[in-house]
């Protein structure tokens, strides 16, 4: 594996695009789209001076040039959804009209909806509850009177108003009866939209099926992606496990599908058809990804699969990475705001930190037998993808699992039963008696992954506190495991004595903000 950023040209588009979007993030009240545009237009004038000179001795400052222009493309880009989304909402009471965008989702007094307006924001409104709202369904117009809330953090401890903006959540209302009513001609369905209504009736198919509750919603949650029905019991129980990871639909169930794709479509590799092989399984990961309503982190894990597989067959080593810029790179232009989602945070370091070192893990023990192999395959994943992103699970929960080795082994084995048979129970719907047999054995997996993770979150010491750490403690966490990294893979003292000065570093200024 190359260590020097010329080798992943990708990354080193991304990284300048990405400390765009931080700038205008943290500098929005400062900040001049105009003056932007106007640089982003100066800049390409020199880059095309510079591409037509073709002079190599000037090859750096085309390099310079390049970066200030993807940094202006990022600071560019989060100000037009800034704008879009923070929005100053009138004192009084207005009359608005929207689309419901999402499936309409009960509460206990109300039901929630996200409308998008023909401003072009969307919002959260909560209409309340009656023999009417029960009947609003996606794609309906509703034309509304309410006194929209700009977002706030009152009475909370961390900033949530911030977290729905990175949403796309511009503000909140609540409608009493009698003070909406749905209009004629609801808006045709978007692709997503669709998506989302083949997620609903799956579930549907799942609470058909007799799925337990205590199961269904830990079902619905693994195969496609609907969280909407987990309970605060549920999540805590799989948080201080250290498997919360696996209710989020991401890159583990996507891997997973992709493993049994790989091996039906083994095949296609003796003959020479691995062309072909790549088409059946981009397609295939494509049609989950919208059964599971084509939720970023599942598209996020379907462009990496696809990428690379994409590098297996060009023969390039290095594509794993590069891959991995890609999809961050373009998932970035589109919407800005994924760079402060925290599931997009944590995916990609994980996937990074797996990338970076794994290799080392898996062949400090060479397992001849293959359940040994795989079992330590998976300790290798578990303690790769957690040195990445450990810092940030620090700095957004303040807790860390301790036995979350344990809990992902549990994960490796349970997990991928659960998503094949929903997936054989899905297929062989037509013949009865193995159905029934197949729903059986299901839940009771999925009650067996409950358990288990029950059992893990009591066990003493099972989830410990850690300290709140401040944002530049973090990235003084992940420049030391930079220069870690550094360090294996050169053994170099110069670079040793870096990181023991990075320590202490990190260690002063861990116990002045301690004592501050």
């Amino acid at each position: 594996m190359a260590t020097t950023l010329k080798d992943y040209p990708i990354l080193r588009l991304a990284i300048p695009l990405s400390t765009g979007i931080f700038f205008a993030r943290t500098f929005h009240p400062y900040f001049s789209m105009e003056w932007m545009l106007g640089l982003m237009i100066v800049l390409v004038f020199f880059l095309g001076v510079c591409i037509y000179l073709q002079s190599f001795r000037y090859r750096w400052c085309f390099g310079v040039l390049l970066f200030l222009f993807f940094f202006c493309v990022g600071s560019f880009r989060m100000a037009c959804q800034w704008n879009r989304v923070n929005v100053d909402w009138p004192e009084d009471g207005q009359t608005y009209v929207g689309i419901v965008i999402e499936p309409p989702v009960e509460k206990r007094k109300s039901i929630g909806c996200k409308v998008t307006l023909y401003g072009g924001q969307s919002v959260t409104l909560y209409l309340a509850k009656d023999s009417f709202s029960h009947n609003v369904a996606m794609g309906d117009r509703l034309m509304f009177y309410v006194r929209m809330k700009k977002l706030s953090n009152e009475g909370l401890s961390f900033d949530y108003a911030s977290y729905l903006l990175c949403k796309g959540i511009s503000g909140t209302g609540y409608v009493p009866s009698n003070y909406w009513k749905i209009m004629e001609n609801p808006v045709p369905l978007s692709l997503k939209q669709k998506a989302l209504l083949v997620r609903e009736k799956i579930v549907n198919r799942y609470k058909q099926w007799g799925i337990r509750e205590g199961q269904l919603s830990v079902l619905s949650a693994l195969t496609v992606g609907n969280k909407s029905d987990l309970t605060d019991e549920v999540r805590d129980t799989y948080s201080m496990a250290g498997i919360s990871h696996v209710l989020a639909l991401s890159g583990m169930h996507i891997g997973f599908l992709w493993m049994m794709i790989g091996g039906v479509l083994k095949p296609l590799d003796r003959n020479g058809l691995r062309w072909m092989k790549w088409c059946i399984s981009t397609i295939l990961l494509w049609v989950f990804a919208f059964i599971a309503g084509l939720e970023a982190s599942v598209v996020r894990a379907v462009l990496m699969c696809m990428l690379m597989e994409l590098g297996r067959l060009l023969g390039n080593g290095t594509l794993s990475i590069n891959s991995l810029a890609i999809a961050a790179f373009f998932m970035l232009l589109y919407n800005p705001f994924y760079l402060y989602d925290v599931g997009f945070q944590l995916s990609f370091l994980a996937v990074l930190s797996i990338l970076l070192f794994y290799n080392r893990f898996y062949k400090l023990c060479p397992f001849r037998f293959i359940a040994l192999r795989y079992v330590w395959s998976v300790v290798s994943v578990s303690v790769a993808a957690q040195i990445g992103t450990a810092p940030l699970v620090m700095y957004y929960f303040s807790n860390f699992s301790a036995y979350f080795l344990l809990a992902n082994i549990g994960v490796a084995l349970l997990v991928p039963c659960i998503i094949y048979m929903a997936m054989a129970a899905m297929v062989f719907s037509s013949l009865p008696w193995l159905h029934r047999w197949l729903i059986v054995v299901l839940d009771k997996t999925v009650e067996t992954l409950n358990d288990f993770a029950g059992w893990i979150s009591v066990l003493p010491y099972a989830s410990l506190s850690v300290v709140n750490l401040h944002q530049i403690e973090v990235w003084g966490l992940y420049l030391l495991l930079g220069v870690t990294w550094l360090y294996v893979m050169k053994r170099k003292r110069k670079i040793f004595i870096t990181l023991l000065a990075v320590v202490a570093s990190w260690l002063a200024l861990h116990c002045c903000l301690i004592l501050k």
